[in-house]
């Protein structure tokens, strides 16, 4: 499904006309990806067997207690944003929001992921 052009005139968020939404998400994932990486903390992804409503409450439920325990053994706040802006960054350079071309160019030196890390 493609972001409507209509929305142009809309400065803000005009440099999304004309993608799909599934562009926007991935390069939502790939900014929050980038934005992790650089800052030094590890990320994971987990991939699904079926998507339903018992599922997903599952994974919610894990990440949300795997959260909270790992920020009190830390002694970390836990509900913390670190990287949201450097994320947010990346996904507007990505979409080639105007403003954001140092920024597109710093995301394309990156090295591409080693295949061998990804299971």
């Amino acid at each position: 499904m493609l972001i409507p052009r209509e929305l142009v005139e809309y400065n803000d968020i005009s440099y999304l006309c004309g993608h799909t939404l599934n562009e926007l998400i991935s390069a939502e994932l790939f900014g929050t990806e980038y934005a992790l990486t650089k800052s030094g903390h590890l990320s994971n992804m987990f991939i699904m067997p079926e998507v339903n409503a018992f599922t997903i409450g599952q994974l919610l439920y894990l990440l949300e207690m795997a959260t909270a325990f790992a920020g009190e053994l830390l002694n970390i706040n836990a509900f913390d944003q670190p990287g949201v802006e450097e994320g947010k960054n990346a996904t507007y350079a990505l979409l080639n929001r105007k403003g954001y071309e140092e920024k597109l160019k710093e995301l394309q030196s990156i090295k591409p992921k080693d295949e061998k890390f990804i299971v």
